[in-house]
């Protein structure tokens, strides 16, 4: 490391000396419990004295914070000065954060010793994710949240069910015990990738709802799906369904950087018709994937830089040091209702056994796991730098695990992990019902007055003289004068859906016009390039039109989409693929969500 030189007497003034920090101090952090990943030294960062010497406190300790690619001064004045006040933050509960690790490792511990050999993708390493969780909720409580939605892969999954969506133990443990062979309990990786749905409490007493989205084996394929489900729940819900829905991402490090899938994700978070009011999204970051190291995992120093393409924080923190981790969950959440803002938080951790616990670790990464295997859990560490015994703690807990495991053996029928909302109880499954077949037809005068209507515009409204024809056209053919075509034929019956009060949401590339000129579902002025919808405006009372032009994604906008229709199942809700062979872009969602 390179050794810091006093500054000349013309040395910058303490405002520059902190905007160096601001910017690259990251860099310097103490991110990594093991030291795999030393703070890199900067050349710009080589400065002593007072002014420096704060700084580096502010940018250069156990959080690293990336900001200053952000054009908007007042959120990056928001965030300076939260970094460098973290004297005026609130104190931590540090009996919670503990009893947090704690139930977090022990949990871990009991399924190693009782189904060993059991693939189960242990949170050990990283189990500060638990109280960053907690934390976020807390927060989240406070302002008025009813429900968080969350996505994950399998890492940490269990122990997310167990202490933060509310689960009970013993159910989980049964998903290993076999107990119902006919049913699915039995089945391969179900336990890992089933959905949940819980109530958890916080530290205040205050409740939050808990819905743990179904997530296959393709990793990152949940994000667009919980962000769909979240508008869908933000719309049901009125002018303050931003406040009381809020997403959450839990990211593995490999995936992250490596699947595109979020990236179109992400992308979608200010877009019309996408936007939920900003994702917090964690890194569980073990700085492995699988057999493979960061270095070969990604071409930049941190798995999350791809998140600097947006203009939003990242921030970096040291999952040993529990109270950093909550500091930051408090930020990050503060930063999403302040400005409807997606937040980034990378949790550097680490991984304690093998991927998935049946597999080798020191065969690939031999160094590294004699230091692990030397490495207490971080509830002992934090214990002893708190000066808490909790030995009579662990052995309570200890206990409770021990004896969910037994009554886990007892579970006779497979435990119902979730519970669908209201809306759904009109729906029902099951064989075909010609019971259900109605008539949908309408009469030639009901056709005449919709088709009146889907040709009107404002008056003053200057509609271009190409698309003005065709609505003449389309008029005549609601009147009986001319043969229906394609374009007009979908007019009428998202028409009749509508006023009949069935919502109807559509996106797309470029679908509001229509690849082939055919739709025109959007009409702009063509002096002030104002937009009017008339599927929008057919009918006082009538349901919900929308229709958007997506960006340019396949897998996101579908994945966005069949979300969106797990919500609100009284929608039509479609997905348009541009061309036929665009929706091959889109096969994992339809593979391993709507398929399944």
């Amino acid at each position: 490391m390179a050794t810091p030189t006093t500054p000349p007497a013309d040395a910058p003034d303490r405002e520059a000396v902190f905007d160096l920090f601001r910017r690259w101090g990251y860099l310097e952090a103490d991110l990594d419990p093991l030291g795999q990943m030393p703070p890199q030294p900067h050349p710009e960062l080589r400065l002593t004295g007072p002014a420096a010497d704060q700084a580096r406190a502010c940018y250069c300790g156990p959080i690293g914070a990336e900001f200053m690619h952000i054009p908007d001064p007042a959120r990056r004045r928001w965030l300076q000065e939260r970094m460098e006040d973290a004297g005026q933050a609130p104190g931590v509960d540090r009996a919670r954060i503990l009893e947090r690790l704690l139930r977090a490792d022990l949990f871990e511990q009991v399924l190693q010793a009782r189904y060993l050999g059991t693939k189960r993708f242990s949170l050990e390493g990283v189990t500060a994710l638990i109280p960053l969780l907690d934390e976020v909720l807390a927060a989240a409580a406070a302002r008025g949240a009813e429900q968080a939605v969350i996505g994950m892969s399998h890492r940490g999954r269990l122990n997310v069910m167990a202490h933060i969506v509310g689960n009970r133990v013993a159910e989980i443990f049964a998903g290993f015990e076999d107990v119902d062979p006919r049913s699915v309990l039995g089945g391969g990786d179900v336990k890992y990738h089933i959905g949940s749905t819980g109530t958890h409490v916080t530290a205040g007493g205050r409740k939050i709802n808990i819905h743990l989205v179904s997530n296959p084996s393709h990793l990152e394929a949940v994000d667009p799906v919980v962000l769909g489900r979240t508008r869908a729940k933000q719309i049901r819900s009125g002018d303050e369904g931003r406040a009381r829905f809020l997403p959450i991402l839990l990211h593995g490090d490999g995936a992250f950087a490596g699947q595109g899938i979020w990236a179109e994700t992400l992308n979608l978070a200010t877009l019309d018709g996408f936007n939920v009011g900003g994702a917090i999204h964690v890194i569980v970051n073990n700085l492995i994937g699988f057999t493979t190291n960061p270095a070969e995992l990604h071409s930049s120093r941190f798995a999350s830089d791809l998140a600097k393409r947006q203009p939003i924080p990242v921030f970096h923190v040291n999952a040993e040091e529990p109270e950093a981790v909550v500091r930051v969950a408090r930020l990050a959440l503060e930063y999403r209702y302040t400005f409807s803002s997606d937040v980034v938080v990378d949790l550097i951790g680490y991984r304690r056994h093998g991927h998935s616990e049946i597999d080798d670790p020191s065969i690939t990464q031999p160094v590294l796991y004699r230091k692990i295997q030397e490495h207490p859990p971080l509830w002992q560490i934090y214990a002893g730098k708190i000066s808490t015994d909790a030995t009579a703690l662990a052995a309570q807990v200890r206990s409770e695990m021990e004896a969910a495991q037994q009554e886990a053996k007892t579970i006779e029928k497979r435990p119902t992990l979730r519970r669908l909302p209201a809306y759904w109880d009109a729906c029902a499954g099951g064989k075909y019902d010609p019971a259900c077949e109605v008539d949908t037809g309408l009469s030639a005068a009901e056709l005449g007055r919709i088709a009146t209507g889907l040709t009107s515009y404002p008056e003053g409204f200057h509609v271009h003289p190409k698309v003005k024809r065709l609505l003449e056209q389309r008029r005549a053919m609601g009147a009986g004068k001319h043969p229906v075509d394609y374009g007009m034929a979908e007019a009428l019956a998202f028409a009749s859906l509508v006023t009949a009060g069935v919502p109807v949401r559509m996106s797309g590339q470029d679908s509001r016009r229509g690849t082939f000129n055919q739709r025109h579902a959007a009409l702009i002025d063509t002096e002030s390039e104002q937009v009017h919808i008339p599927l929008a405006h057919l009918a006082p009372g009538q349901a919900r039109f929308e229709i958007y032009n997506s960006s340019l994604s396949e897998a996101g906008v579908l994945g966005y989409e069949y979300g969106y229709s797990r919500d609100y199942p009284e929608t039509l809700v479609l997905w348009e693929a541009q061309f036929g062979d665009f929706a091959n872009g889109a096969q994992v969602v339809l593979d391993q969500f709507i398929s399944a």
